[in-house]
This record gives structure tokens, C-alpha cells and sequence, in this order.
């Protein structure tokens, strides 16, 4: 087991591409990370580059106290497992997991007791001797992780290894995966099939975006303080509610929040979390708020600490019901939110509902819940809760 250390990393492709850009993460001896970001973002160079799959432009990689670069694949002693389980189909499940020992002409006792020790940890011992098509989806994932344990490598690589896998499975495999890591302890580096994924297994998660790493954090801090809008708009399913909104003065008060006609007051908690929103009060700021800081409004709800709109959508998920409100508010319409959004049909239509005056805002209830379509409703919003953002820069005014 070792430490994986990027140190101001680049990976420069011959037509110019940077994938990757002054990337610095330390990844602890054991720790389990997940990189996450929109497609192209450079989280599978930054793992081809730890495999040795792709050379390094410029700075180091160290994996324990050695430096990495002009090693080969072979000499990082490291073991990957790709979305592609890349079994043998004519050889055994035992044979498959101990081909790389084999070539590398271990004896066959240490082969053996190594494979069978790996097989018992992935509950595979009775498919030891069936062939890879006599097993399911889940079963040959297991066997490429077999493949890999068995080489007592200092650290996982994974690459989208669930994708394969129906949802069922991969719910399944999650757990499986998160657990023999922590039993294990090995050094792992992830690349997640979808946020789920990155939310549940890993210590940290790290975010990159065109290649630059924004932010590294606990699962849960990451969701909870983003330390820009890109973060903020990307972390989380449905995504955060983010609205630019104009910043009044309140003379003895509050600063108040604009969105359209209506206002929201800014407690004192949220100011305490962001001092940085009193320097831009008379000018505008990005607001966020995540769908389940809400609640039902009703007469003992304090002014200033709602926002009423037309139902256009409810989804019933039998878990939670997600109500689509039509609100005043003027969506973020940023490069930082093309990017977290990952889509331009879906940036299209955000520009366009901003460019109407107005947006959809997503918020999360409790199944009891079933308000109709058409319906005006007035939420409630848990504003020490509330986000804010830099509009001009996307940074965070904690």
C-alpha cells in the first residue's frame, strides 16, 4: 500500500488538448477516492496516468516515495480494473485470476493459495473452475477484482467498473466494492459510473472541470459547503437550485434577496456562513438552495422567507415526491453552470426560461404530499441553509 501524489500534473496531448492541468491531490496510504466531473473533464487521463497508459507532460507522480513518470505499467505495481471485465473466456476462474501471477512466475502453491484466499473474500470459491460465460454480470466483475487483489498491488485503479452492470447489480456491487476496500485497505482511485456512486464509496471525492481539480473534500462537505458554482451545480441529483438575484440594503435589517417581485430576507445564520454577501449588497449574487430545504408555508411561516410559484411538474418516486415550481427567479446562466450542466440542449433550455423571466426550481417533499399541476403553492425556504455565490468569478462568498 502506498500514497498516490499528483504533483502540478499536466497532460498535454500532441494537438494541443490539455486534458489535465497543474493537478495537485495527495491520496493517502489506504484512502479511497473518487474523481467526478462532466465528460472530457480529464478524470480518466488522470487515472491512465497513474496506470502508466498515458505519459506525463510535466510534474511528477509519486506513488509511495518514488517518482513514477518513465516507469513502466508493470514497474508502478499497481492493479486496474475497467469498465470491460477483459476475462479470458477460454480459461477457468482460477486460471483467470492468476494469469498476471503466473506470468510474473510465481510458484504455483503461493498462485494458488493467493487465488483461493481472493475467491473466499469475493465469495467466488465454488466458480473457480466454471469459465466466464457461465457467470453473471456481477459474478465476472467479481472475478476481474479477484484478478486484481490477488497481485497485493499499493493501489487500485477503477475505471467506470459498474457501468456494465444493471442498476440492480450495481446497488449491490457498490456495497461489495466499498466494503473489500476497507478491508483491504488498499490505495483506490475511482471513476464512477454516476453520482451515487461517488457519494456512497469513497473517503473523498475530488471534482475536476476542463481538466482543473476545484475541489476535494468528504462526500458530504463537498454537498454540503462547494467551494464554487460549477461544484454547486454539479454535485447533487436534482441538482441545487441556483438563481441570480438582486442584493438590497435593509435599513435595520437584513440585506433582501430579489427574485422578481417577490424577496428573500438573509438570516443572520447564512451571514455568518457567507460575511462576504454585505460587500455586494446593491449589486447581484448567485443563490442557492439544495430541493430539500423546504417545507409547506402556512401562517406561521415569517415574511420574507418564501417563494410562491405554478406547480409544472410532479414526480411521485414513492420515496419522495420532486415538485417543479415555475418561479420568478432568473436562473444562473454562467460558463460555470454550461459546464456543471453537461449538456447544451439542457443549457438551452435554461437560457431560454431565464431569457422568459423566470425558472422551474425543483424541491423534495415527503410522498404525502401530491399537489396538482397548475397549482399555486407558496414554499417555505430553510434560508440558513441558502448558498451564495461570487456571479462574476463562481466563487463562494463564505
Amino acid at each position: 500500500m502506498a500514497t498516490v501524489v499528483f504533483d502540478n500534473v499536466w497532460k498535454i496531448f500532441p494537438d494541443g488538448t490539455e486534458a489535465v492541468k497543474e493537478l495537485n491531490l495527495e491520496i493517502d496510504d489506504g484512502e479511497f477516492v473518487i474523481l467526478v466531473g462532466p465528460s472530457g473533464c480529464g478524470k480518466s487521463t488522470a487515472l491512465r496516468m497513474v496506470a502508466g497508459l498515458e505519459d506525463i507532460s510535466r510534474g511528477e507522480l509519486r506513488i509511495g516515495e518514488k517518482v513514477v513518470n518513465d516507469l513502466t505499467p508493470k514497474e508502478r505495481d499497481i492493479a486496474m480494473v475497467f469498465q470491460s471485465y477483459a476475462l479470458y473466456p477460454h480459461m477457468s476462474v482460477r486460471d483467470n485470476m492468476g494469469f498476471a501471477l503466473k506470468l510474473a512466475k510465481i510458484d504455483k502453491n503461493e498462485i494458488d493459495r493467493r487465488v483461493e484466499e481472493a475467491a473466499e473474500i469475493l465469495d467466488l470459491g465454488e466458480f473457480l473452475e466454471r469459465k466466464p460465460k457461465a457467470l453473471s454480470g456481477g459474478q465476472r466483475q467479481r472475478v476481474a477484482m479477484g484478478r486484481a487483489i490477488v497481485r497485493n498491488p499499493q493501489a487500485f485503479l477503477m475505471d467506470e467498473p459498474l457501468s456494465n452492470l444493471d442498476a440492480k447489480l450495481r446497488v449491490q456491487m457498490r456495497s461489495e466494492i466499498a466494503q473489500l476496500q476497507r478491508n483491504l485497505g488498499v490505495t483506490t482511485i475511482y471513476v464512477p459510473h454516476d453520482q451515487v456512486e461517488a457519494m456512497t464509496m469513497g473517503d473523498r471525492v475530488a471534482v475536476l472541470k476542463k481538466g482543473i481539480l476545484q475541489q476535494a473534500e468528504a462526500p458530504q462537505r463537498l454537498y454540503d459547503k462547494p467551494d464554487n458554482l460549477f461544484v454547486a451545480g454539479f454535485i447533487g441529483s436534482p441538482s441545487m437550485n441556483l438563481m441570480e438575484a438582486d442584493l438590497d440594503n435593509n435599513p435595520g435589517g437584513n440585506p433582501i434577496l430579489r427574485v422578481g417581485e417577490q424577496s428573500l430576507e438573509v438570516p443572520d445564520d447564512a451571514l455568518a456562513e457567507y460575511p462576504r454577501v454585505r460587500d455586494k449588497i446593491g449589486g447581484r449574487v448567485a443563490a442557492g438552495i439544495r430541493p430539500e430545504h423546504c417545507f409547506m408555508a402556512d401562517a406561521d411561516t415569517p415574511e420574507g422567507g418564501t417563494l410562491r410559484g405554478e406547480v409544472r411538474l410532479v414526480e411521485a418516486l414513492g420515496s419522495e415526491v420532486l415538485v417543479h415550481l415555475g418561479t420568478q427567479a432568473r436562473p444562473v446562466v454562467t460558463e460555470d453552470m454550461r459546464d456543471a450542466v453537461d449538456d447544451e440542449e439542457a443549457f438551452a433550455r435554461l437560457e431560454e426560461t431565464g431569457a422568459s423571466g423566470g425558472m422551474d426550481m425543483t424541491f423534495r417533499f415527503d410522498p404525502s404530499f401530491t399537489p396538482k399541476v397548475g397549482e399555486t403553492l407558496e414554499i417555505g425556504i430553510q434560508r440558513h441553509r441558502m448558498h451564495f455565490f461570487d456571479l462574476d468569478d463562481g466563487q463562494t462568498l463564505r
